[in-house]
This record gives C-alpha cells, structure tokens and sequence, in this order.
C-alpha cells in the first residue's frame, strides 16, 4: 500500500488533530504528552508535524511532531507509527521528510523524545544513529488547599527584568540572549504565566504556570544562589499546589532530570511521584 507524507505547520486543524489523537489511541504506550497533543493548535506554538496517510484509505498511519519551544532553533520532536503498519518504511519517511524541514527552517540542534516503555522506539532511533543523551522524570502531585509563606510573595512577572535575568543566569548558566528569548515565550503565549518570587522586595526565585486542560505544569523554577537553603523552592511549589487548586485544576505536573539529585529531593519532599520517564536522544 502507497503512502503519501506531507508537512504541516502548527497549528493544526480541527479535523488533523482529531486524526492525531485516534493514532495515538492505537498504541499501548502514552504518547500523547511527547508529541505535545494539547499545542499542537496554539498559534504561538513554533513548529511542524510531519504526517503520513494511506492512500487506499486516507487514513493517518504516522504523525511527527517538531517543536523549537523558544523559538531558538532548537527543535524537539517524537513520532509515532500505527502497530498494525510498522517496519513498512512509514518511519524511515518521517525522519527524512523531519530531516529536510530542519534544513529548510535553520534548525541547529534537534532531540528526540522517547518513553521508557518503548523499547522499539529507542532501537528505531538508533537506525538513524540517534545516542542517548539524558532521561527526565515526570512528576505529579494532587493540587490541594495550602499555607504558603508570608515572607515570600510570588507574583506576575512585568517590570522585573535586570532581577529575573540575575535569577535565571544563577540557577540555569544560560546566556543573557537564551533568557530574553524565554522571557519573551512565557509572557507571550496566553497558556503560560511567568513569576516570579520576591522576599523583602528582592526577586529571589521563578517558575512559570503552564494551563493545560484539567492540570497545572510547572517549568522554569530556580532560585539565586544566595536565596538557596531557606525552603523557597519548597515554598514556591506548595504556592503552586494551592493556586492549581483555587483554578480547579487535578494536578500540578513538572519534569526534571533523573540525575539532578537535589531537585528530586525537594519534588520528592513536596509530594510528587514520578509517573513517567522520557528519553532524549541526538545525533551523533
């Protein structure tokens, strides 16, 4: 049977994303958080899907989803076949079409994603040289009713720009331009809210709110070095139970990497449990 693959920019219709969403639901393994189903129609969402259909049927049988979240250049992308039409060469399609769309667009890096219970997924990307590179846990607590610190105060970012940066440069390492550019996507995409943490008016922490349907995501939360070791990590995830809970949200969510001990300790401490592992993958 003839397959025909094409490339579509974010975001999708209403109809391709209904077609997504029952592929995915063939498949034994979640994938629908890798391949970022609930963006995949925000205009304000950088990226593309590649899409393989049927001809006979005009089914979808393939979709890959590329996403350069910041705008960067930096793309991260997973891709998924129908079970019934693997080792057809559907994949080998989506990676070539993937491959002349990063050229097209200036791509300067691309990982790819992959979940830990997909043992063929990660032994399909090593057909097309793709090396492990590091792993992320994700991680889940009830949002619920709080106490939260009367010294601390967190609040929408907006005027506190030379602070955030100070903030983000001390608990991240990344440069003065990669920082104005994340900025610029948490303020600018009406699903995310970038805070930030004051105590005794001195901004000493971030994280960014991230609404998706029934839950509340957590990205971006770092602390100054000279405010760490007074529980404001620990403070600024409780606010974030609370806050999900007062939007009527199930749960707070966040990712971190499995060899980032500290910060595992303090999610640990919080109440959160891993519900899922994610592998990264790059080209060697």
């Amino acid at each position: 049977m003839d397959v025909s693959i094409m490339t579509v920019s974010i975001p999708l219709d209403a109809d391709t994303m209904q077609e997504v969403k029952e592929l995915l639901q063939e498949d034994t393994v979640d994938y629908a958080t890798l391949i970022s189903v609930e963006e995949l129609t925000n205009y304000y969402l950088k990226g593309f899907c590649v899409l393989a259909y049927d001809d006979e049927s005009d089914k979808l049988v393939g979709v890959l989803s590329s996403i350069d979240r910041l705008a960067t250049g930096e793309y991260e992308w997973s891709a998924v076949v129908s079970p019934v039409r693997r080792k057809q060469g559907i994949g080998t399609g989506l990676i070539k079409e993937l491959e002349r769309n990063l050229v097209l667009r200036g791509a300067t890096f691309d990982l790819a994603l992959v979940p830990e219970e997909s043992q063929v997924g990660r032994e399909w990307l090593g057909n097309f040289y793709y090396v492990h590179d590091f792993t992320e846990r994700t991680m889940v607590a009830k949002a619920e009713a709080m106490l939260t610190s009367n010294d601390l105060e967190i609040i929408q970012y907006s005027s506190e720009e030379s602070e955030l940066i100070e903030v983000l440069i001390s608990s991240f390492g990344d440069t003065v331009e990669e920082i104005l550019n994340f900025i610029a996507f948490n303020t600018q995409t009406p699903n995310r809210k970038l805070m930030v943490a004051t105590m005794e008016n001195k901004v000493v922490g971030t994280v960014t709110m991230v609404d998706d349907s029934d839950n509340l995501w957590v990205t971006g939360l770092g602390v100054h070095e000279r405010a760490r070791g007074k529980g404001i990590a620990t403070a600024i995830l409780k606010w974030a139970k609370n806050e999900a809970h007062l939007l009527g949200k199930m749960n707070v969510y966040l990712d971190v990497e499995t060899e980032n001990d500290h910060a595992l300790s303090i999610y640990e401490k919080a109440g959160f449990e891993t519900t899922q592992h994610t592998h990264f993958y790059r080209k060697r």
